[in-house]
């Protein structure tokens, strides 16, 4: 008997209902090494943040949308359970999370993952830690692997027209930035972004 699905995955919001789902499937991953664990904590305090994917009524994946400044924001925790995978169903999540997005005016996202090759079909490019300060500043300072960072940072705009943001507001550069080593080239067939 298969354990692939058979109807059509179904995007919807979270529930505080969810969060016990949501953190065994990212920490069941984060174990295999493709992405980072979450604890139950982060999980319930951002459960606004989250869209699952169900399909006939069972969860079949999830992932977040972080608002992280006026700018710009994170897709994070987008995860799908391994019997789910290569059905479209990351897919299906990343388009509620830009949907997601638009509506809330953001034009920018980004995300760090150990995955770039799924991203970059998802119209992300490879970009350098230091241009996304505010996850840098935020969350990365605690990890850690601060200084020694494995994620690839990639990033994707939604509005190419929207005004470069203000300076107003942007962390100050009191403490190291990871940095890649000068020789840092980005994986085959990924090209990086220009920086600003």
């Amino acid at each position: 008997m298969s354990n692939e699905p058979t109807g059509k995955a179904v995007v919807r919001p979270a529930r505080v209902a969810d969060a016990k789902a949501i953190m065994t499937l990212v920490n069941e991953l984060a174990v295999q090494q493709v992405m980072l664990p979450r604890s139950p904590a982060s999980v319930i305090e951002n459960i606004r943040d989250f869209f699952l994917a169900e399909v006939d009524g069972q969860f079949a994946g999830c992932g977040a949308l972080a608002v992280t400044w006026t700018d710009i924001a994170e897709v994070r925790s987008l995860a799908v359970q391994p019997a789910m995978q290569k059905h479209g169903i990351g897919r299906i999540l990343v388009d509620a999370l830009v949907a997601d997005a638009r509506r809330l005016g953001i034009p920018r996202l980004f995300a760090f993952t150990y995955v770039p090759g799924f991203f970059a079909k998802m119209g992300f490019s490879v970009c350098q830690h230091e241009a996304l300060p505010h996850k840098v500043f935020n969350d990365c300072r605690h990890c850690p692997k601060f200084l020694a960072c494995d994620e690839i940072a990639m990033t994707r705009v939604l509005d190419p027209k929207a005004s470069p943001a203000s300076l107003f507001g942007k962390p100050q550069r009191a403490m190291p930035l990871p940095q890649r080593t000068p020789g840092f080239v980005a994986p085959a067939g990924l090209k990086p972004t220009r920086q600003a």
